[in-house]
């Protein structure tokens, strides 16, 4: 079938389809016609899955706020895996040039830390997420940044003063909230059915590495931090450099470990408070 589909107009209307030979006014758009590179198609996916990334944080923080949300682990676990989500698409736009240049294109003004993306985003595609905005730009979920005990590095304390104790706060929370994520990786890992040396033991490394680098400041004096459950990690690190290179953890072990990571990450979370 050739030329124009066929139209049946009424006698009351004058329309008339175009002549411009250069545009099918029938045609339907499709994917394949808005993305036409692997490149585009790359940068609109991460800026839908952003899209549903801010859309549910704003529906959890608005829950949180209002006491709807009351299991606070849950809550700092569920934000953190979506802050990590966020930072690492949002990571992804720097592959190549030419990511960043089709994301110019959609988001003209946008910089090169990518640091006004989130604001450029709700002026583009008309959300309204204020406190998705300032939770995934923070880094942090609210029950972090709001700790009442501040940790500092031990390999690199520093004094704190009026002038820098908002600072001192932030970076507080940062650490806290590296600790923290290092503990839901490691849970993931388990439940992916993780079981190897290779698998587990450089986790479980980093996460009793950052724990052991974090101490409260108490009358001038540095404490490390201490929790129900932080010694038997040490315990998993030690059994999991004694396994062979081709051996696994049994199923029960699994469970085990398990379960003493996250009473230990409860422990953890409630020394804080």
């Amino acid at each position: 079938m050739s030329g124009l589909p066929a139209y049946a107009p009424t006698a009351n209307t004058s329309y008339q389809p175009a002549n411009n030979p250069n545009v099918n006014f029938h045609q339907e758009f499709s994917r394949t016609s808005l993305l036409t590179t692997t490149v585009h198609k790359s940068v609109y996916e991460s800026l839908c899955e952003i899209y549903s990334i801010a859309t549910v944080m704003e529906m959890i923080e608005n829950s949180f706020l209002k006491d709807y949300i009351t299991d606070k682990e849950k809550y700092t676990s569920t934000v953190m895996r979506m802050i990590n989500q966020y930072q690492m698409l949002v990571k992804g736009f720097g592959k190549t040039p030419t990511h960043k240049q089709v994301l110019a294109e959609i988001l003209p003004g946008i910089d090169d830390t990518h640091s006004n993306l989130l604001q450029l985003m709700q002026q583009a595609f008309r959300m309204h997420v204020p406190l998705a905005v300032e939770r995934l730009t923070s880094g942090v979920p609210a029950t972090i940044q709001h700790f009442h005990t501040v940790v500092e590095s031990s390999s690199e304390p520093k004094e704190e003063s009026t002038a820098q104790g908002s600072a001192s706060a932030s970076a507080s929370a940062r650490l806290v909230a590296e600790a923290t994520g290092s503990f839901i990786t490691l849970m993931d890992a388990l439940k992916l059915n993780y079981k190897t040396k290779s698998q587990l033991h450089p986790l479980l490394s980093d996460l009793v590495v950052s724990l052991n680098d974090l101490v409260s400041r108490e009358n001038d004096a540095s404490k490390p931090i201490d929790f129900p459950g932080k010694s038997k990690l040490v315990g998993w690190l030690i059994k999991l450099n004694n396994l062979g290179d081709d051996e696994e953890l049994a199923q029960h072990d699994i469970d085990q470990f398990l379960d003493e990571l996250d009473e230990a990450y409860k422990g953890f979370f409630n020394s804080l408070e």
